[in-house]
């Protein structure tokens, strides 16, 4: 019988615990303790995982907040993937952006400034409502957070996505706060 011991085979086998027990707060970060002392690859099972911890609520948060800290200490998170693997499930799923930005805060004031900008540059591309969707005030809140977040980060490099909201005609909450971070990802 073989146990697995690589990261990301055991996180790919935690994917069906994880969408089954992000709502109950408590249960997500059992799941996931055991991943952080695992060695091997990390992919896109590994990214999912680490994202979803931004949506545990509670006293439970703060083990999960945890968590995304050391793996971001120990070299093991990719930032941008996890915010990759993040944006659709808040799409589907129902996490808000307001929980999402408050656990990246959180992580933000304690010293994974570049991390959490990483995973907002991950996020916003395949967050953000296309040219034919409607937006809602998560997009805004996640455009006025991400410009935060650019600037702890000192972050440059525009986002094309980000740039084409900005570029719209009009001065809604959402076109202002694109404008604000692409302005603030182009300066020189």
């Amino acid at each position: 019988m073989a146990l697995p011991s690589d990261r990301e085979v055991v996180a790919m086998q935690l994917l069906p615990q994880v969408f089954g027990y992000w709502q109950s707060p408590g249960h997500l970060h059992g799941f996931v303790t055991p991943l952080c002392h695992e060695d091997g690859p990390v992919g896109e099972g590994t990214a999912l995982v680490l994202g979803m911890l931004l949506a545990e609520r509670n006293w439970h948060a703060e083990h999960c907040r945890e968590l995304l800290l050391c793996a971001a200490a120990t070299g093991y998170l990719n930032a941008e993937l996890c915010g990759r693997q993040l944006g659709p499930c808040m799409r589907t799923v129902g996490i808000g952006m307001s929980q999402v930005s408050s656990a990246l805060e959180d992580v933000a004031r304690r010293g994974a400034h570049r991390e959490v900008w990483e995973i907002m540059r991950g996020l916003l591309p395949v967050f953000l409502p296309a040219a034919d969707e409607r937006a809602h005030s998560g997009h805004t809140r996640a455009l006025e957070f991400a410009a935060d977040a650019s600037r702890w980060a000192g972050a440059r490099g525009a986002i094309p996505e980000v740039g084409a909201i900005a570029a719209r005609n009009g001065s809604s909450g959402l076109v202002r706060a694109a404008r604000r971070l692409h302005d603030h990802l182009v300066r020189t």
